[in-house]
């Protein structure tokens, strides 16, 4: 029943009776390192197969949603409203280390997937639960999205904004799942580690809502302890020495120059303007003096070059900028590449298919090479027969709809 070892993970069995993307993506991260994810879906599929068509989000070849969080995932359809998937769900649990559900606390009582349900049958187990708003409170039966969340409940999305007369952002698909997830992991390998100490799993839980607040947390932090924030009117102006600029191809960057008593000379230095010391244009002891001139010759210099001029003028410089960049640009990005933040999929449809990859790296644990996501029910035989079930047995259970795969 186990893998071999030739990852990190290859011995941990995980259940994936999460939907869409913040729980599943704790899974993603662990089969990254080898770990065995066994998908549970309903035979019409994890709803985030649909995001791309309910969401008005592009329209691709493949669903490019479900590729990125289910890489290398089995997938077996249970109908666990039925008692015959019920009882083969637990005999999954029995043989595994980690099962993840974010579904809502109503939901999980009907189905009999609370931590009560399933933890009595295997004491080892971890039991990650992924809440929109917590375990507990008024709050806590509610469903939500990373958007509501983790970033307009955090006060992210109101922060955000140029001003208080200016309208919201939404956030990117999966901008607020995609850390929470890491979270969840870090959570269940925290358990899993104090299962090796004491032999026993325990429950580990965490939110979308908590998520927000951490990434939100120095503001929050300042409401705390009393700090008065400005009215918000007009937006926030900038220093010269912090904010964007246009170049001549029509690209943005941005300077970040907080340290500027080392930068600022450097910056003078590279773009061989001594003009800029000789007239003393930043006084350091008064930094926004000459602020507007300052940003309107620092954007006429910055116009006159595209953006590859940009990056070898300041790249090894020491003046601290980057790039805006394009969501179009990462597939031609050397250092995306070279530092493996994409790599291979395999994938029938694609030749040389690049996915996103999970952000951290262990010195010599190698991750899987990554295939691509199952189709629903992909692996319902496969897994069903490693348990033990045979083809009879298998063919009734699918008859009665109590577990679906596709035919060939």
């Amino acid at each position: 029943m186990k893998n071999s070892d030739k990852y990190l993970l290859s011995e941990i069995k995980v259940i994936d009776a999460a939907s869409f993307i913040a729980g599943p993506s704790a899974a993603t991260i662990m089969s990254d390192y080898g770990a065995e994810v066994i998908k549970i879906e309903p035979q019409n599929g994890d709803s985030l197969r649909n995001l791309i068509a309910n969401g008005r989000m592009p329209e691709g070849q493949e669903n490019y949603c479900w590729e990125l969080t289910s890489r290398n995932k089995k997938s077996i359809s249970l109908n666990l409203k039925d008692e015959n998937a019920h009882k083969i769900l637990i005999n999954l649990i029995k043989d595994a280390d980690v099962f993840i559900t974010n579904m809502p606390f109503p939901i999980r009582e009907k189905l009999k997937i609370r931590s009560e349900d399933i933890r009595p049958h295997n004491d080892k187990l971890i039991y990650a639960s992924l809440t929109g708003y917590g375990e507990v409170g008024p709050d806590a039966d509610r469903t939500a999205y990373d958007s509501m969340a983790w970033w307009a409940r955090s006060g992210l999305m109101d922060f955000v904004r140029p001003s208080d007369n200016s309208p919201v952002a939404w956030s990117t698909p999966g901008m607020g799942d995609h850390p929470t997830g890491m979270a969840l992991y870090g959570a269940i390998m925290t358990a899993l580690f104090k299962r090796e100490k004491t032999g026993q799993g325990s429950e580990v839980s965490t939110s979308l809502m908590a998520n927000g607040a951490w990434a939100n947390g120095v503001f929050i932090q300042a409401a705390l302890m009393d700090v008065e924030f400005p009215q918000r009117s007009e937006p926030i102006p900038r220093h010269p020495f912090y904010d964007f600029y246009e170049t001549k191809d029509n690209r943005e960057f941005a300077l970040g120059m907080i340290n500027s008593r080392i930068e600022w000379p450097k910056l003078i230095t590279i773009l061989e303007r001594e003009d800029w010391h000789e007239r003393n244009l930043f006084n350091f002891d008064d930094p926004f003096a000459n602020a507007d001139i300052l940003r309107r010759e620092l954007a006429e210099e910055f116009r006159s070059r595209d953006l590859m001029q940009i990056n070898d003028l300041l790249r090894d410089s020491g003046v601290t900028y980057g790039v805006l960049g394009r969501t179009t640009d990462h597939k031609n990005d050397k250092q995306f590449l070279e530092t493996e933040t994409l790599s291979p999929l395999s994938h029938e449809s694609f030749e040389n298919l690049l996915t996103v990859n999970s952000p951290f790296n262990i010195k010599n644990e190698k991750k899987v090479h990554f295939k691509r996501a199952p189709h629903v029910g992909e692996h319902t035989k496969e897994v069903l027969q490693n348990y033990g079930y045979n083809e009879d047995e298998l063919k009734s259970l699918k008859d009665c709809n109590s577990i679906y795969w596709p035919e060939n």
